[in-house]
């Protein structure tokens, strides 16, 4: 029994990694050279890194989550888990090696194809996480604390949030890219919520095929 604990607290962070370095491809070969602040902590870091470039984006999100948890400790308490404590360290590194060892590089500067891409990518890496109840952290905070002293549910105080940090993208970047920031903010909640739903859809069909094998050796 133990042995299979550890197998599946092993599993989870190996998925946890997963996800986290896919936000992180998403967000380094997609989104920062486009100057897309696709919201999050991630879109912060990406207009706080144009005014201050000796900041890299990692150490920018690093900073960040600590100052967040620290305030989310004082105002909501401690309860976040390790999970999230890791995936939000792990996004950090992931973003600094890109950046620092790989040099990381816009793969594509069409501006439809960045949003479109850096989404999805950005969305299968979040749902990993979400699906084993991990967060990277971030505007996820933010939005716990706008909803515990405002009459906001969870869903719109990180709509605010995040389209608080696109008005600071576009006018950092300009309009334009304003606007290509807030399309990634829309498909990005809308991906995700598809790809949890189908995640859910089949965690319950694997249950119920567990029950269906074990309901004729009960009756044994």
């Amino acid at each position: 029994m133990e042995k299979i604990n550890k197998a599946n607290i092993l599993k989870d962070y190996v998925l946890i990694t997963i996800g986290v370095v896919l936000v992180a491809f998403g967000i380094q070969y997609f989104y920062a050279p486009n100057e897309i602040a696709g919201g999050g902590l991630s879109g912060i870091a990406i207009v706080i890194n144009y005014y201050i470039p000796q900041l890299s984006m990692g150490t920018i999100i690093f900073i960040g989550n600590l100052i967040l948890f620290t305030i989310s400790f004082i105002l909501i308490g401690g309860d976040f888990g390790f999970k999230t404590i890791y995936a939000s360290i792990m996004l950090s590194v992931a973003m600094d090696i890109m950046q620092k060892v790989f040099h990381s590089y816009a793969l594509t500067n069409n501006m439809i194809l960045a949003v479109l891409l850096g989404t999805v990518v950005c969305s299968i890496g979040l749902a990993i996480a979400f699906s084993i109840n991990a967060s990277t952290g971030g505007t996820d905070i933010l939005a716990k604390i706008l909803n515990k002293y405002t009459n906001f549910n969870i869903g719109v105080s990180l709509l605010v949030v995040d389209l608080l940090v696109v008005i600071f993208g576009g006018f950092t970047f300009g309009l334009g890219k304003g606007v290509y920031s807030l399309m990634a903010v829309v498909i990005n909640g809308l991906t995700i919520d598809f790809l949890i739903a189908r995640i859910e859809k089949k965690r319950k069909e694997k249950e119920e095929n567990k029950d269906e094998v074990l309901k004729p050796q009960q009756v044994q």
